[in-house]
């Protein structure tokens, strides 16, 4: 900012101040034209950084999601027994399968 304002005893003076006071107002619009841009563009992957691990920054924020996702107990537990169901389910299938194979090959012709 321009230097403090001194006592004003002219018109002239004031008008000075003015003009001063003017174009320290548009140097700091501009000033937060160009911070607020800045947040706009930034502001995501601030947030991120500030909510989410260290992690990110090495291994992507899907990859940390994912990551996050798998560390988690629960999460894993519930995995598990979907995937034993998914697979009995793909076991019983085949066998199914595998049955109606073996009655057609043995049936006489």
């Amino acid at each position: 900012m321009s230097s403090s304002p001194k006592k004003i005893n002219s018109l002239k003076a004031l008008e000075g101040q003015i003009i001063r006071l003017k174009a320290d107002a548009k140097r700091m619009e501009a000033q937060m034209d160009d911070n607020f841009n800045r947040l706009h563009e930034k502001g995501l992957s601030m947030t991120l950084n500030s909510i989410l691990p260290e992690k990110v920054k090495y291994r992507g924020i899907p990859a940390t999601i994912v990551g996050l996702l798998v560390e988690h107990d629960r999460l894993q537990d519930t995995l598990v027994k979907l995937v034993e169901k998914i697979l009995d389910r793909t076991s019983e299938g085949i066998d199914y399968v595998a049955e109606k194979l073996k009655r057609t090959k043995t049936k006489p012709d």
